[in-house]
């Protein structure tokens, strides 16, 4: 045994020395014809090198073959059909080097009714950056050590008419792999996996594209993993099953035809889909993965994906699905059939693609922080729609719409209804977009965020609220359900109420027939239920030569309070406030009006821009007070034009706590040392109107 070993190991040098490059140097002849190569090859050996640098047609291949290595190259396209079965042992081991290469832009074309086979030895390589066709036959090209077999960034493998088999054999686990980039085309064949799931000879890495260009046999799913799935042609998995799931790490991309996996057998499939890219749909393809067969889920397990890609019209449907990522956009409508489970992960629709509840879908999800109200699967602040959600066939039942906008929920809850109903969220303000005018019964409504319902049936709304995101609700008893009938917000009645002030809950309404827009409103005045965030307190008040602002917002959701002017058209900051309630002061007056505004920014991102506030000034004949606040005495200045024989100083609740007569004085001190805390008005005698304003501190 000792002298055995000596021997190969005296003859491995010499083996290595051994080792001659042959180029191929004709058009078309026999590969084993000496006269092909040069120099030519009269006596092959197992460390021949073989090269291909021109385009070469082969019409017989040798039974056998071993060789060292084959290198094609140059742009070289070399086309091989034997007259008689062949294999190629490539990679003789103890060969050093690469062993079996097609670079970028050369081609390895395989066809003929006798099978070709190349086989890479134990410890040899292959790398393949150019295109591999086998057609007409069972060709062969595999390698014997796992990842062995390399196509890498634009590399192509093609399956064309007449081949058949597993192009890859069916022996050595996970010994091919598909970089990223490399794409593998299947008209043709079995699968490239070659063996049961989950074992495989063949790997697809995250970046690599299987393309499916034929109708039978279908791809094979469970158990496997792509990274980019294209479908060229009609799959129907009809009847079969597995527990094992698909992966797809990329896209599902529908080029033709159509995509459907209904078992017909029940509980056949309980293994998921898990799509980590966008499903793309074109011309008129469409996909409809699960049935009441399968408890499988088609998981959404990526970043920020898109369903409904592409320029084709064709439906999307699922029967289970689960979002698992950061956000999914629908670019056409989804419809569900079983149930959408959110997991994780906002999902975005619109009104030309909106998310469709099928008669019998429910809906899971996470769990909300809406403690005050006793309901589940209404979505939660880490998954819920933003856009319009459609729930289709409810009868005399109960459904809640997990929609919601940027970061937070804000569900809407019908109980009693019958019909078909789209709700969506938005956060804005319906004043600006909708109406200012209330109803009888109504004083307010929330300038943060509304609801639109639309509907052919009947129901009550329950309309929820989650503070400070809602503005602030400080009175349940005032707290309504309001809807825009065209001319106004209207009164929607009250059955009943859930929550606390300050907290969240929800109001609902009296059975509703007619529907549009609603929003929380508030049939009290300020400061109760102040919902628009605005300030049941913002005031703009003439004083002398100059305008005081004041303002109070919630302290829970402002984070910045920006005074703005309006200047030749548009507004203008005039300054910035970092206080809940504060005062400002403008002295660059117009001669007649002056338009301001607040621009308040909350904590969740929105911001918020109050009604306009008119203040007309005629400089120089303004009664004017200072200092504004004060706290022990004000001083009053009377323009010498004016002649006031008495002046009143009267409360926010129209009471006269002090009366002073000016006489000839044009500058009155005034003691307020013993008022309450406050806002104070001065009315003068001639007017029912009052000419200044001061605030009383402590």
């Amino acid at each position: 045994m000792k002298k055995i070993l000596l021997t190969w190991g005296a003859l491995t040098p010499l083996l290595l020395l051994a080792q001659q490059t042959y180029v191929w140097n004709t058009s078309s002849t026999q590969w084993h014809d000496p006269a092909a190569w040069t120099p030519q090859r009269t006596d092959p050996l197992p460390g021949d090198i073989l090269e291909f640098a021109i385009t070469a047609t082969i019409a017989e291949m040798p039974e056998t073959d071993i060789i060292g290595h084959l290198r094609i190259h140059s742009n070289a396209t070399v086309q091989i059909s034997s007259h008689q079965p062949a294999t190629i042992f490539v990679g003789e081991s103890g060969i050093p080097g690469a062993h079996f290469i097609v670079e970028a832009g050369s081609t390895l074309n395989i066809t003929g009714d006798h099978p070709v086979s190349f086989h890479i030895a134990t410890d040899g390589t292959g790398s393949v950056g150019g295109h591999i066709i086998f057609a007409g036959s069972d060709h062969r090209l595999t390698a014997a050590s796992p990842g062995s077999l390399v196509f890498r960034d634009d590399a192509r493998f093609t399956t064309e008419a007449g081949f058949s088999g597993n192009a890859f054999g069916a022996t050595y686990l996970n010994s091919v792999i598909f970089e990223s980039g490399a794409t593998y085309i299947s008209t043709a064949g079995a699968t490239p996996f070659g063996v049961p799931a989950p074992e495989a000879v063949t790997v697809f890495e995250s970046g690599s594209t299987y393309i499916h260009r034929t109708n039978t046999p279908v791809p094979a799913l469970a158990g496997r993993t792509y990274g980019n799935l294209v479908i060229d042609g009609n799959v129907n998995f009809a009847g079969i099953g597995s527990a094992r799931s698909c992966t797809i790490q990329n896209n599902l991309h529908l080029t033709s035809g159509f995509f459907s996996f209904k078992p017909n057998i029940i509980a056949m499939h309980t293994g998921n889909f898990i799509i980590a890219g966008d499903i793309i749909c074109e011309e008129d393809t469409w996909v409809d993965i699960g049935n009441e067969n399968m408890t499988g889920v088609v998981e959404l397990a990526g970043t920020h994906q898109v369903i409904g890609g592409g320029s084709g019209t064709g439906q999307i449907s699922f029967f289970n699905i689960a979002n698992n990522n950061s956000t999914t956009s629908l670019h056409r409508p989804l419809n569900i059939t079983g149930n959408i489970h959110l997991q994780h992960g906002k999902l975005i629709s619109t009104d030309m693609a909106p998310l469709i509840l099928h008669t019998d879908a429910t809906i899971t999800s996470c769990q909300h922080n809406y403690d005050n109200l006793a309901y589940t699967n209404i979505g939660c602040d880490n998954s819920f729609v933003e856009g319009p959600v459609v729930k289709q066939g409810l009868n005399n039942g109960s459904f809640a719409f997990p929609v919601g906008e940027g970061d937070k929920l804000r569900p809407v809850l019908l109980h009693g209804a019958t019909g078909d109903f789209t709700v969506r969220y938005l956060r804005s303000d319906p004043y600006l977009d909708i109406s200012d005018v209330m109803g009888d019964g109504i004083h307010h409504i929330s300038h943060l965020e509304y609801w639109q319902i639309t509907a052919d049936g009947t129901a009550q709304v329950e309309l929820t609220y989650y503070d400070p995101h809602s503005g602030g609700v400080t009175d349940m008893n005032a707290l309504r359900v309001t809807r825009y009938d065209g001319l106004a917000w209207q009164d929607q009645g009250v059955t009943s109420f859930t929550g606390s002030p300050g907290s969240n809950g929800a109001v609902i309404s009296q059975t509703i027939t007619g529907f549009g827009f609603f929003s929380l409103a508030s049939s009290s005045d300020y400061p109760n239920n102040p919902l628009p965030l605005d300030a049941y307190l913002f005031t703009a008040q003439a004083d002398g030569d100059r305008v005081i602002l004041h303002w109070q917002v919630d302290t829970l959701v402002y984070t910045k309070v920006i005074v703005e002017k309006l200047v030749r058209g548009s507004f203008i900051e005039i300054s910035t406030h970092m206080s809940s309630e504060a005062f400002a002061y403008d002295e660059n007056l117009a001669e007649e009006n002056n338009i301001y505004r607040l621009k308040i920014f909350s904590t969740d991102g929105s911001v918020y821009i109050t009604d306009n506030k008119l203040v007309k000034v005629k400089k120089g004949e303004e009664i004017r007070v200072y200092p504004n606040p004060a706290r022990e005495k004000i001083s009053i200045k009377i323009p010498s034009s004016r002649s006031i024989f008495e002046l009143a100083i009267v409360n926010i609740s129209g009471s006269v706590v002090k009366r002073v007569y000016p006489g000839s004085q044009t500058i009155l001190e005034i003691e307020i040392l013993d008022l309450p805390p406050g806002v104070y008005y001065l009315l003068p005698g001639e007017t029912h109107f009052p000419t200044g304003r001061f605030i009383k501190f402590n």
